[in-house]
């Protein structure tokens, strides 16, 4: 195949590739369109509901103000039930209550009242006989159904000489004792109806037509009051009041050039089908005329190959198959052949490798030449060391990365050490395995066995490039130099066993097996420590965080190894488990389902002492916030903490019961005792033996008061009592514990 064939093919096929992408953007245009024209629907709509909602409401606030204002106002009702009709102050009050009206409701353009029994017609400055005022028409109209509705649109002159103002008008009969005396006739400029809504849309883009129930427009610039086209205008949406009667009419200025384009749009579509259809004829027409010279080829080979009858007897999937399918099939067993023969061979050296680090095999001296000779290993053992890489905060690490970017990245690593190794010169050797996930083993060696061998500086090479090179860290546990191959597994576990000291040392570091030694042994200090927490925090005492942080201090302070902590935390777990199996359902709940398994994930998942504090504390507290917020939503919340803070300073008290805190604090004794058991998780009657056990094993301890007089100050009523009592808690008698215990 030639290069004027492939640029020949290649421009064959450009017109279809311009036409279907020149399609494909017409189509997302359209759609766009569509969209951008639902949308511009869908406010319109809401546009058009939201003003005649406000509408429906002003007027019907106003409504119910005149009305409210017709029936309690007394002014009003003497007005019009006064048999005088000529009492000037009662007008003058009147007309000051329709003034006061107008300014209390900026909607009202005018307001007046007509007395029927004198045909007299009273506004807000002065009084008109019916025949003379210029709204009588309309007050003889409306006196057959004076309770109606917001009239439609009228012109309203309150002089003769005046032009009509565009108003509706609301009239309310006045009615005392079924008696007819009036109206009260409330007119609203049409004009004030428009500014309610003008916020609410832009008079460029939209237009707003509301509608009385004769197509009279409200909202109309001119005075003119024939009814408009009935026609329903493009892009235009309808809200109807039920209210009213009335339709408001949103339209949008530019929707009949918006259909006409939603039009051609619809003929463009149908021409780029059309375009479409015949640039996939042309890629079909195109591609049968460049396979023509692939087809002649394939026949000629098809007559002058042996390789024909193979081809077709296999199976033929391929115009090329059979031309390189001899050529393909030796270079691709040979590549199969080479890659299992190191596949087998690193599978070989990775289990003999295995097998030292783990203590399975036993191999001696002269075992080693050759074995070692299999795996390109130096004949000569000399000096080896166990170097183990740990990626820190593995859990972190393995959710950042993918499974194929952890491989690479282990690769990498594995890369820098070899690289390193080479750089040191022909003397060292190095092996790499990934004995865990987390963890690169690698078998340091050396021909040379003096003991001054810089093994830990090369060590450290490694990690100074590691840090430089890679975005995470590692931590290096090195164990020490051995001589013998049987030795390696004891090398290998002084390397993991330094990077349980990470916890308290940190992490990105080189951790030796010879510095990395506890300070001390406290294992029953830190479980007694343990108990102390959960106790604290069983009874809602602050003083459990003190505890708590003292205990991860000492832990820190003894360099205590990763596994020690891990145990003491998980002592810690099983109390904090027993003590709040003993609370209320809704403290067992939220233990179960969020706090415990955060700690159990933090023991399982953090690496250091530092962020394991963290965590505890932040879970602790989580607890103890919530089990504040149980406590104060229930009724007697704050009651129950006064309670145990009134027993923890009177547990002396002889008469101290439930039958005197319930006397005491308003409690019945067997609510007050649920609640106890609830909030702490223990009975009253525990509690306060616990409070008296404490004092009395202090005053054991601290003084030579007598057990009789020890009873008397914890408020047992006899020494027998207390004994038996003290015995069953502490497992000795009195008298027993002061001999064993006191300085």
């Amino acid at each position: 195949m030639n290069r004027n064939w492939f640029t020949r093919m290649l421009l064959s096929y450009v017109p279809a590739f311009f036409i279907l992408s020149a399609f494909l953007f017409f189509v997302f245009f359209k759609i766009l369109s569509d969209n951008n024209r639902e949308a511009a629907a869908r406010s319109n709509d809401y546009v058009a509901k939201q003003a005649q909602l406000i509408i429906d409401s002003s007027l019907a606030a106003l409504d119910q103000k005149i009305t409210l204002e017709m029936l309690r106002n007394r002014t009003i009702i003497d007005y019009f039930t006064e048999p005088s009709v000529q009492d000037l102050t009662l007008q003058v009050s009147v007309m000051n209550v329709l003034a006061e009206l107008k300014i209390a409701n900026p909607l009202i353009h005018s307001i007046y009242m007509f007395r029927t029994k004198d045909n007299t017609v009273l506004n807000m400055s002065t009084t008109y006989s019916l025949d003379q005022y210029p709204d009588a028409p309309f007050i003889q109209s409306i006196l057959r159904s004076p309770n109606s509705k917001w009239s439609d649109l009228r012109a309203y002159r309150e002089l003769s000489s005046e032009s009509g103002t565009p108003v509706v008008t609301l009239t309310r009969s006045v009615t005392v004792f079924s008696d007819r005396y009036g109206l009260i006739v409330v007119n609203v400029n049409a004009s004030s109806l428009q500014s309610l809504v003008r916020e609410m849309y832009d008079p460029a883009a939209t237009r707003l037509h509301l509608r009385d129930r004769n197509g009279n427009d409200l909202f109309a610039a001119s005075t003119d009051m024939s009814a408009e086209s009935a026609e329903k205008p493009a892009m235009a949406s309808t809200a109807a009041s039920d209210y009213t009667g009335w339709r408001l009419v949103s339209e949008l200025k530019d929707g009949k050039a918006i259909h006409f384009l939603n039009s051609l749009f619809d003929v463009w579509f149908v021409l780029g089908v059309v375009v479409c259809l015949a640039a996939l004829l042309w890629i079909v027409f195109m591609t049968r005329q460049n396979y023509q010279p692939i087809r002649k080829l394939v026949a000629q080979l098809r007559n002058y190959s042996a390789e024909e009858r193979t081809t077709e007897t296999a199976g033929f999937s391929g115009e090329f198959h059979f031309i390189n399918s001899a050529l393909e099939n030796m270079i691709n067993q040979n590549i199969r052949f080479q890659s299992q023969l190191q596949d087998d061979l690193k599978v070989k050296r990775n289990f003999f490798m295995y097998e030292l680090l783990e203590g399975m095999r036993q191999v001696r001296s002269e075992e080693w030449a050759e074995e070692a000779g299999k795996h390109g290993w130096p004949e000569s053992f000399g000096k080896a060391r166990v170097v183990v890489l740990e990626i820190d905060h593995f859990a972190d690490w393995r959710r950042t990365y993918t499974q194929e970017e952890q491989d690479s990245w282990k690769r990498e690593i594995e890369s820098i050490v070899a690289d390193q190794v080479e750089k040191e010169g022909g003397e060292y050797r190095a092996w790499q395995l990934w004995t865990a996930s987390s963890q690169l083993t690698v078998i340091l060696m050396s021909p040379s066995a003096s003991p001054d061998s810089d093994d830990p500086q090369i060590v450290g090479r490694w990690h100074e490039r590691i840090r430089a090179e890679i975005p995470f860290e590692l931590t290096i546990g090195l164990g020490e130099p051995v001589e013998h191959p049987d030795n390696i597994h004891d090398a290998c576990q002084e390397a993991l066993e330094a990077l349980q000291y990470k916890a308290v040392d940190g992490g990105n570091r080189i951790l030796a097996y010879s510095a990395a030694k506890p300070a001390g042994e406290r294992a029953f200090g830190y479980l007694k420590q343990a108990e102390t927490v959960a106790e604290h925090l069983r009874l809602s005492d602050a003083k459990w965080r003190v505890e708590l942080r003292s205990l991860f201090r000492q832990l820190e302070a003894d360099r205590q190894p990763r596994e020690d902590i891990g145990q003491v935390l998980s002592y810690l777990l099983f109390h904090l488990n027993k003590a709040i199996d003993g609370m209320g359902e809704e403290h067992q709940r939220s233990w179960a389902s969020d706090i415990l398994p955060a700690l159990h994930r933090t023991l399982s998942e953090a690496e250091m002492l530092k962020e394991i504090s963290a965590a505890f504390f932040e879970a602790l507290e989580r607890f103890e916030e919530r089990k504040e917020n149980a406590r104060n939503s229930r009724s007697q919340g704050s009651a129950i903490k006064e309670v145990k803070e009134y027993i923890e300073r009177e547990f002396a008290n002889p008469d101290l019961s439930l039958d005197y805190l319930s006397e005491k604090f308003g409690i019945s004794g067997k609510y007050l005792s649920r609640l106890f058991k609830e909030e702490f998780g223990l009975k009253f009657v525990d509690f306060l033996i616990d409070l008296r056990i404490k004092e009395a094993l202090r005053l054991l301890t601290e003084t030579s008061d007598s057990v009789q007089d020890i009873a008397e100050r914890l408020g047992y009523s006899s020494p027998i009592s207390f004994a038996r009592t003290f015995k069953k808690i502490v497992g000795m008698p009195p008298n027993d514990y002061r001999k064993e215990y006191q300085a």
